[in-house]
């Protein structure tokens, strides 16, 4: 079994101090070879952070990553559902230092994962896309590849939901609705696609909206009027899934 990752005293202590520098806005960085690198965050809710990837590339050009940083600010090191998911996303330890309690934590990756239902919103790990990636996965064994997405992209027309579905052998249908075919719509002023919702036989969707838990509930309304993409895998246009005479959209897969 391999040794649980602990930061020297020098690095943590660098660590902190870049906490303090940062704060209120969460602090990130990496730990390399035993040093404190800081990196940017790109977020500016005070309750997240969005890790500069072309620093993050950089580093790890130069340098063995060992460890992901990022800081709690007025509270304590305790791993939410995002830092476990992406914890297990980047297969690296995670240290969360807090301020200005000056505690840390390590997080290990474990093989964690958020459930489909009642899961907390997080920018970039616990949203739409993300829970219909994971949901398609435990559905109908389909895998997408996750993808960087820039905060609030759709107020820049940027079409990236589309691309990448289409990109992961996603293809657009107008035929009825089919069990675990995904509902792309255009939520909030947008010109482009920006929410995402997984149609369950017969008529309920898995979705997760900004800022609020993963939920089921009946398609329609609202969201059959903001439907502007039907959505289906390649695999599944060729081989419908067969429900079992006990399936229930409101049980788990």
């Amino acid at each position: 079994m391999n040794d649980m990752f602990e930061p020297s005293d020098t690095a943590l202590a660098a660590a902190l101090a870049h906490a303090e520098a940062c704060q209120p806005l969460e602090s990130c960085g990496v730990i390399a070879e035993d040093r404190f690198y800081p990196v940017t965050n790109r977020a500016t809710q005070f309750d997240t952070f969005v890790m500069d990837m072309k620093e993050y590339v950089a580093l790890a050009k130069e340098h063995r990553i060992d460890a992901i940083v990022h800081s709690h600010v007025y509270g304590p090191p305790v791993a939410s559902d995002a830092d476990r998911a992406m914890c297990e996303a980047t297969g690296k330890p995670w240290l969360i230092v807090s301020w200005p309690l000056g505690s840390h934590a390590v997080l290990e990756p474990s093989g964690w994962r958020a459930p489909l239902i009642g899961r907390k919103w997080a920018w970039g790990t616990h949203d739409c896309f993300g829970l219909i990636r994971d949901a398609i996965k435990d559905y109908a064994g389909i895998e997408i590849p996750d993808f960087e997405r820039k905060w609030l992209w759709w107020e820049h027309g940027e079409d990236i939901i589309t691309t990448q579905f289409k990109d992961a052998g996603f293809h657009e249908v107008e035929d009825d609705w089919q069990h675990c075919d995904v509902i792309a719509m255009q939520i909030w002023p947008s010109n482009v696609v920006n929410h995402l919702g997984l149609f369950l036989s017969p008529n309920v969707m898995l979705h997760q909206m900004l800022g609020r838990l993963s939920v089921r509930e009946v398609y329609g309304g609202v969201y059959m009027k903001a439907t502007v993409l039907h959505l289906r895998h390649e695999t599944l246009q060729e081989t419908p899934i067969e429900l079992p005479a006990s399936y229930s959209p409101w049980s788990e897969p």
